[in-house]
Protein backbone atom coordinates (compact mmCIF):
# COMPACT_ATOMS: atom_id res chain seq x y z
CA UNK A 1 0.00 0.00 0.00
CA UNK A 2 1.51 3.27 -0.93
CA UNK A 3 1.77 5.87 1.64
CA UNK A 4 -0.66 8.63 1.76
CA UNK A 5 0.54 12.45 0.84
CA UNK A 6 -0.55 15.01 3.14
CA UNK A 7 -2.85 12.90 5.03
CA UNK A 8 -3.48 12.52 8.74
CA UNK A 9 -4.85 9.05 10.12
CA UNK A 10 -6.67 8.48 13.23
CA UNK A 11 -5.67 4.61 15.43
CA UNK A 12 -7.05 3.80 18.56
CA UNK A 13 -5.61 0.68 20.74
CA UNK A 14 -8.50 -1.49 21.50
CA UNK A 15 -9.46 -2.44 25.26
CA UNK A 16 -6.93 0.82 26.60
CA UNK A 17 -8.85 3.61 25.58
CA UNK A 18 -5.39 5.68 24.29
CA UNK A 19 -5.91 7.03 20.55
CA UNK A 20 -3.07 8.04 18.38
CA UNK A 21 -3.07 10.04 15.15
CA UNK A 22 0.23 10.37 12.57
CA UNK A 23 0.20 13.00 9.91
CA UNK A 24 2.44 13.39 6.85
CA UNK A 25 2.64 16.51 4.88
CA UNK A 26 4.85 16.82 1.30
CA UNK A 27 2.79 19.07 -0.95
CA UNK A 28 1.27 20.81 2.02
CA UNK A 29 4.43 21.55 3.58
CA UNK A 30 6.23 22.30 0.13
CA UNK A 31 3.32 25.18 -0.05
CA UNK A 32 4.22 26.53 2.96
CA UNK A 33 8.31 26.42 3.22
CA UNK A 34 8.63 28.00 0.04
CA UNK A 35 6.51 30.89 0.71
CA UNK A 36 9.37 32.20 2.38
CA UNK A 37 13.30 31.36 2.11
CA UNK A 38 13.67 30.67 5.35
CA UNK A 39 16.73 29.87 7.15
CA UNK A 40 17.80 26.69 8.27
CA UNK A 41 17.36 27.16 11.80
CA UNK A 42 13.71 28.15 11.75
CA UNK A 43 12.55 26.25 8.25
CA UNK A 44 12.53 23.13 9.80
CA UNK A 45 10.41 24.50 13.09
CA UNK A 46 7.89 25.87 10.63
CA UNK A 47 7.00 22.56 9.56
CA UNK A 48 6.80 20.75 13.09
CA UNK A 49 4.14 23.76 13.96
CA UNK A 50 2.33 22.42 10.68
CA UNK A 51 2.71 18.83 11.75
CA UNK A 52 1.38 19.93 15.41
CA UNK A 53 -1.50 22.10 13.73
CA UNK A 54 -2.81 19.20 11.81
CA UNK A 55 -2.52 17.18 14.88
CA UNK A 56 -4.33 19.25 17.16
CA UNK A 57 -6.69 20.65 14.62
CA UNK A 58 -8.20 17.40 14.08
CA UNK A 59 -9.74 17.31 18.07
CA UNK A 60 -12.34 20.17 16.99
CA UNK A 61 -15.56 18.99 16.84
CA UNK A 62 -17.16 21.98 15.40
CA UNK A 63 -17.11 24.05 12.48
CA UNK A 64 -14.03 26.81 13.23
CA UNK A 65 -10.00 27.34 13.80
CA UNK A 66 -7.38 26.35 15.75
CA UNK A 67 -4.19 29.10 15.45
CA UNK A 68 -1.28 28.06 16.89
CA UNK A 69 0.82 31.17 17.76
CA UNK A 70 4.48 31.50 19.16
CA UNK A 71 5.19 35.57 19.57
CA UNK A 72 7.39 37.53 21.56
CA UNK A 73 10.81 36.03 21.33
CA UNK A 74 14.01 38.12 20.54
CA UNK A 75 14.87 35.56 17.71
CA UNK A 76 11.69 33.78 16.31
CA UNK A 77 9.60 36.79 16.83
CA UNK A 78 6.38 35.25 14.90
CA UNK A 79 5.15 31.95 13.84
CA UNK A 80 1.34 31.52 13.19
CA UNK A 81 0.31 28.40 11.74
CA UNK A 82 -3.46 27.66 11.85
CA UNK A 83 -6.32 25.29 10.50
CA UNK A 84 -9.76 24.68 10.42
CA UNK A 85 -11.44 21.67 11.37
CA UNK A 86 -11.32 20.79 8.11
CA UNK A 87 -7.59 20.25 7.95
CA UNK A 88 -7.13 22.96 5.64
CA UNK A 89 -3.69 24.61 6.59
CA UNK A 90 -1.76 28.31 6.55
CA UNK A 91 0.92 29.85 8.25
CA UNK A 92 3.97 32.36 8.13
CA UNK A 93 6.96 33.02 10.48
CA UNK A 94 9.11 36.43 10.87
CA UNK A 95 12.11 36.17 12.61
CA UNK A 96 15.14 38.03 13.06
CA UNK A 97 19.12 38.34 11.98
CA UNK A 98 21.87 36.25 13.87
CA UNK A 99 19.85 33.29 14.86
CA UNK A 100 20.71 30.63 16.97
CA UNK A 101 20.92 27.08 16.65
CA UNK A 102 19.02 25.13 19.25
CA UNK A 103 15.18 25.77 20.15
CA UNK A 104 15.13 26.56 23.24
CA UNK A 105 17.61 29.57 22.39
CA UNK A 106 14.99 30.37 19.44
CA UNK A 107 12.16 31.23 21.20
CA UNK A 108 13.73 32.41 24.25
CA UNK A 109 11.07 35.22 25.90
CA UNK A 110 8.38 33.96 23.88
CA UNK A 111 4.96 32.36 24.94
CA UNK A 112 2.74 29.85 23.05
CA UNK A 113 -0.50 30.82 22.65
CA UNK A 114 -3.49 28.21 21.54
CA UNK A 115 -6.76 29.91 20.40
CA UNK A 116 -9.94 27.64 19.45
CA UNK A 117 -12.57 29.24 17.60
CA UNK A 118 -16.00 28.29 16.68
CA UNK A 119 -17.73 29.84 13.80
CA UNK A 120 -20.98 29.39 16.46
CA UNK A 121 -24.81 29.39 15.94
CA UNK A 122 -26.83 32.45 15.07
CA UNK A 123 -24.31 34.89 15.43
CA UNK A 124 -22.70 32.91 19.00
CA UNK A 125 -19.51 32.24 18.08
CA UNK A 126 -17.04 31.62 21.03
CA UNK A 127 -13.70 31.82 21.59
CA UNK A 128 -10.65 29.61 23.83
CA UNK A 129 -7.62 30.78 24.13
CA UNK A 130 -4.75 28.84 26.47
CA UNK A 131 -0.78 31.00 27.44
CA UNK A 132 1.65 27.82 27.79
CA UNK A 133 5.07 28.82 28.80
CA UNK A 134 8.19 28.28 25.72
CA UNK A 135 10.16 25.93 29.11
CA UNK A 136 10.61 22.91 27.66
CA UNK A 137 13.43 21.89 25.02
CA UNK A 138 11.46 20.46 22.04
CA UNK A 139 8.23 22.37 20.53
CA UNK A 140 6.54 18.74 20.79
CA UNK A 141 7.54 18.74 24.55
CA UNK A 142 5.66 22.51 24.88
CA UNK A 143 3.09 21.03 23.68
CA UNK A 144 2.39 18.25 25.61
CA UNK A 145 2.60 20.95 28.58
CA UNK A 146 -0.42 22.77 26.73
CA UNK A 147 -2.19 19.81 26.86
CA UNK A 148 -1.43 18.38 30.42
CA UNK A 149 -2.17 22.27 31.75
CA UNK A 150 -4.85 23.25 29.74
CA UNK A 151 -6.63 20.18 27.94
CA UNK A 152 -5.86 17.32 31.03
CA UNK A 153 -4.96 14.69 28.75
CA UNK A 154 -1.89 12.78 29.29
CA UNK A 155 -0.01 14.09 25.64
CA UNK A 156 2.83 12.69 23.73
CA UNK A 157 4.04 13.97 20.69
CA UNK A 158 6.67 13.65 18.05
CA UNK A 159 7.44 16.01 14.89
CA UNK A 160 10.27 16.70 12.45
CA UNK A 161 10.93 17.97 8.84
CA UNK A 162 12.35 17.80 6.44
CA UNK A 163 12.83 19.73 2.84
CA UNK A 164 10.27 16.97 1.59
CA UNK A 165 8.21 16.16 4.31
CA UNK A 166 7.04 17.04 7.56
CA UNK A 167 5.81 14.59 9.97
CA UNK A 168 4.37 13.96 13.17
CA UNK A 169 2.64 11.62 15.91
CA UNK A 170 0.55 12.07 18.78
CA UNK A 171 -0.84 9.84 21.42
CA UNK A 172 -3.17 10.89 23.89
CA UNK A 173 -4.74 8.31 27.10
CA UNK A 174 -8.69 9.26 26.89
CA UNK A 175 -10.23 10.85 29.82
CA UNK A 176 -12.83 7.14 30.62
CA UNK A 177 -9.25 5.29 30.62
CA UNK A 178 -9.33 3.00 33.83
CA UNK A 179 -5.47 2.95 35.14
CA UNK A 180 -3.67 -0.40 36.42
CA UNK A 181 -2.22 -2.05 32.75
CA UNK A 182 0.58 -0.26 33.00
CA UNK A 183 0.52 0.02 28.73
CA UNK A 184 0.08 4.36 28.59
CA UNK A 185 3.79 4.63 30.55
CA UNK A 186 5.41 1.78 28.37
CA UNK A 187 4.59 3.67 25.22
CA UNK A 188 6.13 6.73 26.59
CA UNK A 189 8.83 5.02 27.13
CA UNK A 190 8.96 2.82 24.15
CA UNK A 191 8.72 6.70 21.71
CA UNK A 192 11.87 7.73 23.31
CA UNK A 193 14.24 8.95 20.44
CA UNK A 194 11.90 7.80 17.79
CA UNK A 195 12.30 9.25 14.64
CA UNK A 196 8.94 10.46 13.62
CA UNK A 197 10.26 11.21 9.57
CA UNK A 198 12.26 8.40 8.98
CA UNK A 199 9.39 6.26 10.24
CA UNK A 200 6.69 8.47 8.28
CA UNK A 201 8.14 6.65 5.23
CA UNK A 202 6.21 3.25 6.14
CA UNK A 203 2.78 2.36 5.40
CA UNK A 204 0.06 2.98 8.06
CA UNK A 205 -0.48 -0.02 8.74
CA UNK A 206 3.58 -1.47 8.36
CA UNK A 207 4.37 1.71 10.57
CA UNK A 208 1.74 0.66 13.46
CA UNK A 209 2.87 -2.89 12.85
CA UNK A 210 6.97 -2.07 13.78
CA UNK A 211 5.77 0.23 16.60
CA UNK A 212 3.42 -1.63 18.71
CA UNK A 213 3.34 -5.22 17.48
CA UNK A 214 2.29 -6.76 20.54
CA UNK A 215 -1.15 -3.87 20.27
CA UNK A 216 -4.22 -4.72 18.92
CA UNK A 217 -5.04 -1.46 17.03
CA UNK A 218 -7.68 0.12 15.11
CA UNK A 219 -7.34 2.37 11.97
CA UNK A 220 -9.65 4.97 10.74
CA UNK A 221 -10.00 6.19 7.02
CA UNK A 222 -7.22 8.71 6.27
CA UNK A 223 -7.93 12.41 6.32
CA UNK A 224 -6.88 14.83 3.54
CA UNK A 225 -4.83 17.69 4.88
CA UNK A 226 -5.08 21.17 2.50
CA UNK A 227 -3.18 24.15 2.26
CA UNK A 228 -6.10 26.92 1.79
CA UNK A 229 -5.84 30.63 2.48
CA UNK A 230 -9.13 32.27 2.64
CA UNK A 231 -7.39 35.67 1.70
CA UNK A 232 -9.57 37.99 -0.61
CA UNK A 233 -10.15 41.64 -1.79
CA UNK A 234 -12.37 42.36 0.79
CA UNK A 235 -10.12 41.02 3.49
CA UNK A 236 -7.06 42.84 2.07
CA UNK A 237 -9.34 45.79 2.40
CA UNK A 238 -10.64 45.57 5.89
CA UNK A 239 -6.49 45.11 6.76
CA UNK A 240 -5.89 48.35 5.02
CA UNK A 241 -8.56 49.96 6.61
CA UNK A 242 -6.80 49.51 10.09
CA UNK A 243 -4.08 51.12 9.01
CA UNK A 244 -5.30 54.43 9.73
CA UNK A 245 -5.61 57.83 7.63
CA UNK A 246 -1.90 58.35 7.54
CA UNK A 247 -0.69 55.12 7.05
CA UNK A 248 -2.88 54.75 3.97
CA UNK A 249 -2.42 57.96 2.74
CA UNK A 250 1.75 57.34 2.60
CA UNK A 251 0.61 54.21 0.93
CA UNK A 252 -1.26 55.82 -1.84
CA UNK A 253 1.18 58.63 -2.30
CA UNK A 254 3.24 56.93 -5.40
CA UNK A 255 1.12 57.25 -8.30
CA UNK A 256 -0.71 54.26 -10.04
CA UNK A 257 -2.07 50.88 -7.95
CA UNK A 258 -1.00 49.47 -4.06
CA UNK A 259 -0.05 46.20 -4.30
CA UNK A 260 -0.48 44.08 -1.44
CA UNK A 261 1.18 40.57 -0.91
CA UNK A 262 -0.96 38.02 1.50
CA UNK A 263 1.16 37.23 4.36
CA UNK A 264 0.35 33.76 4.42
CA UNK A 265 -0.02 32.88 0.28
CA UNK A 266 2.12 35.60 -1.37
CA UNK A 267 -0.57 36.00 -3.58
CA UNK A 268 -0.49 40.00 -4.93
CA UNK A 269 -3.59 42.24 -4.43
CA UNK A 270 -4.21 45.50 -6.39
CA UNK A 271 -5.69 48.50 -4.81
CA UNK A 272 -6.59 51.22 -7.40
CA UNK A 273 -6.04 54.94 -6.50
CA UNK A 274 -9.07 55.44 -7.10
CA UNK A 275 -10.03 52.58 -4.05
CA UNK A 276 -7.35 54.25 -2.07
CA UNK A 277 -8.71 57.22 -1.60
CA UNK A 278 -12.28 55.93 -0.77
CA UNK A 279 -10.75 53.84 2.05
CA UNK A 280 -9.00 56.85 3.52
CA UNK A 281 -11.98 58.76 3.23
CA UNK A 282 -14.13 56.24 4.76
CA UNK A 283 -11.49 55.99 8.17
CA UNK A 284 -10.63 59.72 8.03
CA UNK A 285 -12.25 61.27 11.57
CA UNK A 286 -13.64 63.88 9.49
CA UNK A 287 -15.97 61.49 7.70
CA UNK A 288 -19.62 61.85 7.55
CA UNK A 289 -22.64 59.90 5.77
CA UNK A 290 -21.44 57.51 2.55
CA UNK A 291 -19.27 58.53 -0.02
CA UNK A 292 -20.79 60.00 -3.54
Amino acid sequence: MAVGKDTLRRFIFEGEDILGSIVRLDDVWDTLRTADNYPSQIEPLVGEAAAAAALLGRSLKFDGRLTFQVQGAEHLRLLVMQTDNKLNLRGIARYGDKLPEYFTELVEGGLLTITIESDGLGGKAERYQSVVPLSEKTLADCLGVYYRQSVQLPTVLLLDASNQRAAGLMLQAMPERKPGSGRWKQLVEELKGMDVLRMSGLDDSALLSVLFPEDDIRLFTPEPVAFHCDCSDERIENMLRMFGVDELSSLASDPGPVEIRCEFCNKGYEVSGERMGKLIAEVSPSASGPLH
